[in-house]
């Protein structure tokens, strides 16, 4: 048999089997890329909601509690730029198509830990505080910072699964409030 016969021979044979496993391996491509196309597109009104945990020192506000005023907002220049009492009194006023929601916290200096459970609105980009002391000098009485974003499994870890709550830990001192990456997380009964 001459050696192009062969050559011929197989060619017959394997071709047919590397067609279709060439479409097989296509076809699998195309579903895993469709597959990860539809799930890597989710949109940010599926956020989970976030969990504002205040530590508090005992000496916090001389004994008394501190009103805490959360706002969610479309962007924080308005809100950095105004005055304590614009925000207090004329939020929707000063802060105007800004302010998404507002609520609030009254946090007591003899319980270490508050807790606040808040939907997470798609149109929020920032979380705003202010604190009611009673004596306003000298004191952090308001922070922003963006609002809360869910970390990502990457593709090889499938088996971890996003949060159900975004966590965030602000700490409450008798300076004022700052944004802290540790908290305690045991929350007080009777809080969200």
């Amino acid at each position: 048999m001459p050696k192009y016969a062969l050559t011929n021979m197989m060619t017959m044979f394997l071709s047919p089997s590397k067609k279709v496993a060439k479409s097989g391996f296509l076809s699998i491509v195309s579903i895993t890329t469709a597959l990860i196309a539809i799930t890597g597109c989710s949109s940010k009104a599926n956020l989970p909601p976030y969990k504002l945990i205040f530590n508090t020192e005992s000496n916090v506000n001389d004994s008394a509690p501190v009103k805490v005023d959360v706002f969610l907002l479309k962007s924080n220049e308005e809100f950095m730029s105004a005055d304590f009492f614009s925000l207090q009194d004329k939020a929707q006023n000063t802060l105007g198509d800004k302010l998404v929601n507002k609520n609030l916290l009254f946090i007591h200096p003899f319980q270490p830990t508050h807790c606040l459970l808040e939907k997470n609105q798609p149109e929020a980009n920032y979380i705003g505080l202010i604190a009611e002391y009673k004596e306003l000098n000298g004191k952090k009485w308001r922070i922003s910072f963006p609002v809360p974003v869910p970390e990502k499994p990457s593709f090889y870890e499938f088996w971890r699964t996003p949060s159900d709550e975004l966590r965030l830990c602000v700490k409450v001192t008798n300076t004022g409030l700052s944004l802290i990456k540790e908290c305690n997380l045991s929350c007080v009964t009777g809080d969200k």
